[in-house]
């Protein structure tokens, strides 16, 4: 049974239906998450060292997370509306992990996301990983918000469990 670290966003909480489910799947971790923390990066560590999951799932902020992780250990993520860019506030993530990419990633983004810009994720993504781009897959969804609908989230979630 695979290992999955669920980070949620920054104004949810933690568990829910979507933990639920991931619990119903697969061996998860799903920390309550405070990315105001001054020791955030450090705490992200401490859960990947001692759980070493083989699959991140993050949502907004926790996208972010995820893909700053996955940079930093290789490990393949689904990240749904990351918050790669226009975030209220940076958490204190080393200026040079931020220089990692994941190596094997599913983005997610919904295009009707208000709160961030999916064609701007987009941008982001080639822009700052042009020259030898990892195994990265984008999916756009119609109709999408920011808030990950459970059905969606399923779909996205179930071939990699």
């Amino acid at each position: 049974m695979k290992k999955v670290l669920y980070l949620h966003g920054l104004e949810s909480g933690q568990g829910g239906p979507k933990v639920d489910y991931l619990a119903d799947n697969c061996y998860v971790h799903a920390p309550e998450m405070d990315y105001t923390r001054k020791d955030i990066f450090p705490y992200l560590i401490q859960i990947m060292e001692d759980f070493d999951p083989d699959l991140i799932i993050g949502s907004s902020m926790g996208g972010y997370a995820a893909y700053m992780l996955s940079g930093f250990y290789g490990t393949p993520i689904i990240a749904f509306n990351p918050a790669l860019h226009s975030r209220k506030f940076n958490p204190k993530f080393p200026n040079k992990v931020q220089t990692y990419y994941p190596s094997k990633a599913k983005i997610i983004l919904g295009e009707e996301d208000t709160v961030i810009d999916p064609k701007q994720t987009i941008r982001f993504i080639t822009d700052h990983i042009a020259n030898g781009l990892p195994q990265i897959n984008i999916e756009n969804i119609n109709g999408m918000g920011h808030r990950v609908p459970l059905d969606i989230f399923i779909n996205k979630t179930q071939n990699e469990l």
